[in-house]
């Protein structure tokens, strides 16, 4: 299934925006790279809610664009077309459309986005 992710661009690298896999943020194209999927939690301790790990996808280019916006922190973010399979599942309680996957390769960069806030 094709879908697309936000990633940050270092030093012509792309890495996770957040959670790192094996220890590491970077990521590499055209492999097959495999969640640890587990019970997790995200937001404060208030208002956390608990839900199955995975790769973080959104199903279109377009949605892709939106949820770029939310991002505040002065860095460069690229939009990757990727190809997502094994358990596919639904982030709930995301007010997006966030797609969760066990496995993910990326494909291409589609889009480069600087963030100057």
């Amino acid at each position: 299934m094709e879908a697309y992710r936000i990633c940050e661009k270092k030093n012509n690298e792309l890495l996770t925006l957040f959670h790192g896999i094996n220890g590491s943020r970077k990521l590499e194209m055209n492999t097959w790279l495999e969640a640890k999927v587990k019970p997790v939690r995200d937001g404060s301790r208030r208002t956390s809610k608990e839900y199955m790990s995975g790769f973080h996808s959104i199903g279109t280019l377009e949605e892709c664009i939106e949820f770029v916006g939310k991002f505040r922190k002065a860095r460069t973010l690229v939009i990757v077309k990727l190809e997502i399979e094994g358990n596919i599942w639904k982030k709930e309680h995301s007010p997006a459309n966030i797609i969760l996957s066990e496995k993910i390769k990326l494909l291409e960069v589609v889009k480069e986005i600087n963030i100057c806030k």
